[in-house]
Formats: C-alpha cells, sequence, structure tokens
C-alpha cells in the first residue's frame, strides 16, 4: 500500500500483523479476526504461540457463546489468523503491524526498528504501549510520520473503545487509517492529539488505583469491601455516564463542592502504596502466580477468565445504549 493509497482507505482491509503473542497480543489478534480482517500472530517464542493458539481458541468461543461472534461457530476467525516465528514473514506485505511486546522502552524500540527494517513503505506501524512516549519511541524510526499508538485495554477482544495516540512526528493519514479500520471492525477510537504518559484511560485509572490502595494501606477497609464499593458505586454508573455526563446529571455545583471538600484529603503520594510494593515484592502478582490481593490458587482460572468475559460482554449492550451524549457544550 502507498502512502498515497493509505490516505483513501482503511489499514486492515488485507492483512493486520501483531507482533507479540501474550496476553495482549493473541486478544488484539481476535478482535481484527472477529472483524474480518487477515491477521499474522508472530512471536519468537513457539511456546507462546501456542499458548497464543489456545488463548485464541477460548476468546473465539467465549464470543461465539455469548452471540457477539457466529460465522462458522467461529471457525472462520480462526481460520483468519496464522502464527509465524519469522518476523519478516509475519510483517511481509502487511498494511498495519502493531507492537505488542513487553512494557520495556529498550525492548519496544528494538523490535520497531527490526518490524520497519521489514516493511513496506506504505505500512503503517503501531505500538501497544499503556505508558510510554510515542514520540520517544518514534524517534528512533527513519519515518516516524507512519508511527502511532494504539492502546487497547485488556482483554482487548471485548473492550470497545482504543485510544489511538499521535506522536509529535505522526501524519494525518495513518492516524486516518487506523480509526477507520477500528470502525470497521466494531472498535471504538479516541484519538489522543497530546503524547502524555499514560494518555486518557491509564491516568484516569491510576488515579483511582493509587487511592484505593491509600484505603487498603490505612485499614480503611479490606480489599474485598473496596472492591465492592467500587464495583456497586460509581463503577457501576461508568458503563452508561462516565464522568462529564454524571457529572451534569447530579449536579456540576454538588460535584465542584464534594471536591473542594475532599481533594486535601485524597492521597498526594508520588510512590506506589506500600501495600502494593509489598505484594510484588513477594512475588505475589495476581492470578499469573496464584496469588495477589487474593488467592487464586485453588481456582479454576480458565473458568474465571470466561466467567470474567461473560460480565464484560453483558456490559457492552449497556455500553453501546449510552455510548455519548446527546450533544457537547464544548465552550
Amino acid at each position: 500500500m502507498s502512502e498515497t493509497a493509505s490516505e483513501d482507505s482503511s489499514v486492515g482491509e488485507e492483512t493486520i500483523a501483531v507482533v507479540g503473542a501474550g496476553t495482549m497480543g493473541h486478544g488484539i489478534a481476535v478482535a481484527y479476526a472477529v472483524g474480518g480482517c487477515t491477521v499474522r500472530l508472530y512471536d519468537a517464542d513457539a511456546d507462546a504461540l501456542d499458548a497464543a493458539r489456545a488463548a485464541v481458541r477460548g476468546a473465539v468461543s467465549t464470543l461465539v457463546a455469548h452471540d457477539e461472534y457466529d460465522l462458522n461457530d467461529g471457525g472462520d476467525a480462526m481460520d483468519a489468523i496464522t502464527y509465524a516465528t519469522s518476523l519478516p514473514a509475519a510483517v511481509d506485505g502487511a498494511d498495519l503491524v502493531i507492537e505488542a511486546v513487553t512494557e520495556d522502552r529498550e525492548v519496544k524500540s528494538s523490535v520497531l526498528a527490526d518490524v520497519e527494517a521489514a516493511v513496506d513503505d506504505g505500512t503503517v506501524i503501531a505500538t501497544n504501549t499503556s505508558s510510554l512516549s510515542i514520540t520517544e519511541l518514534g524517534s528512533a524510526l527513519d519515518r516516524p510520520e507512519r508511527f502511532l499508538g494504539t492502546h487497547w485495554f485488556h482483554p482487548p477482544h471485548i473492550v470497545p473503545v482504543v485510544e489511538v495516540v499521535k506522536g509529535e512526528e505522526t501524519a494525518d493519514w495513518p492516524v486516518d487509517a487506523v480509526t477507520g479500520t477500528l470502525d470497521r471492525i466494531g472498535k471504538r477510537p479516541v484519538v489522543v492529539e497530546k503524547d502524555i504518559p499514560g494518555f486518557i484511560g491509564n491516568r484516569i485509572q491510576s488515579a483511582m488505583a493509587h487511592e484505593a490502595w491509600a484505603l487498603l494501606n490505612d485499614g480503611v477497609a479490606s480489599a474485598e469491601d473496596i472492591d465492592t464499593a467500587i464495583k456497586g458505586t460509581f463503577g457501576f454508573r461508568l458503563p452508561a455516564l462516565g464522568v462529564f455526563e454524571k457529572g451534569d446529571h447530579s449536579g456540576l455545583d454538588i460535584h465542584a463542592k464534594v471536591l473542594d471538600e475532599l481533594l486535601d484529603e485524597i492521597d498526594r503520594g508520588t510512590t506506589p502504596s506500600d501495600a502494593l510494593t509489598r505484594l510484588a515484592d513477594e512475588g505475589r502478582h495476581g492470578v499469573k502466580s496464584g496469588r495477589g490481593v487474593y488467592d487464586w490458587r485453588d481456582v479454576d482460572v480458565d473458568a474465571a477468565t470466561e466467567a470474567r468475559d461473560r460480565q464484560l460482554l453483558s456490559l457492552l449492550a449497556v455500553y453501546h445504549q449510552r455510548e455519548r451524549p446527546a450533544s457537547t457544550d464544548d465552550r
């Protein structure tokens, strides 16, 4: 695809390459596959690809069971994904390459340089970083104008919104192409015009998580009760209202008064809570290690993951019904 052609068409009508078959990579591959794209999933580790095959089957089966995908009982989507241990073969002729390797600046930069050396001039290159600077990662590339961020949220084959992040050198045409394809596969792209750490979702999510850990660390309530309070109060409303629309419904005068009372009380720490650091240092990393805040050692993790995905899929209807307010006054 030439740059001129890219300006008039959506990336991914033929081939998407995903580099990195881990937790995010395989889910991104599923999202594009069920959306009708041909996908190549690459990982240098053959064992990681084997695990990805199993994860893809589970993800597609869940979508089929929840009536989110029904073509040939998911066989078409699974057939649309091929698995590769050769990076040049995986990205050859791809319209879009998404790097989804570990969240490490040096590793990502190295992989992105390898990708750029192997792709055609018209290929768009994206990184699925959660917090790293798009501008900084792109500075190592010969053509940073075709480089951008596509920040997917876990699990990517279910969560409907994808942040499309522009670096300082990113041109308009790759943004238009990527957002067009995301629309086509049923995702809602949000364009982040300013390259700031954490973008939109992770900045807000991290602020909330930091205060939750502070409450746990100070013994205000148990982890289970804090989670219950979040899920059954403001978290219950978020899919329908977000933050600003909820503020309009409650009254911005009330919202301002509550913030005036609370802002001095909210934790101002600039390092992770001692409670979080202690668990991480002890190797209690969550589901993947068997213990985190909760004990997962006697839990059927595959069944728990399927149950989680069913719950999230049930929220999609709410999200689509209340995707945005009727109009927005930006003055």
